[in-house]
């Protein structure tokens, strides 16, 4: 396959808990914790090396939280280029 062709695919990986077992033997509360913090970790480090790529066009449908960097000439959402954070109703600049 040529590399033209080759599709980048990002995913974002939400943590959400799992449920807190019935605790029999305190072991077992301590092996939940560290599987949590583990899974929690992997999140982290995994929106960590996450890269933003210059938008040059308005997102059709932001959710609350998204963050986006504007290019700040076809999309200026505010104060010119730079990486903006969405509540739910407008952009602000970080």
């Amino acid at each position: 396959m040529p590399m033209a062709d080759v599709k980048k695919v990002k995913s974002v990986t939400r943590y959400e808990p799992s449920p807190i077992p019935r605790v029999s033997d305190i072991n077992d509360l301590g092996v939940y914790l560290i599987s949590e913090l583990n899974r929690l970790g992997s999140v982290l480090f995994n929106q960590s090396v996450m890269r933003l790529e210059q938008t040059n066009i308005v997102p059709d449908k932001p959710r609350d939280g998204d963050i986006r960097y504007a290019d700040g000439t076809n999309w200026d959402p505010g104060s010119g280029a730079g990486i903006y954070f969405f509540d739910g109703t407008s952009w602000t600049q970080l």
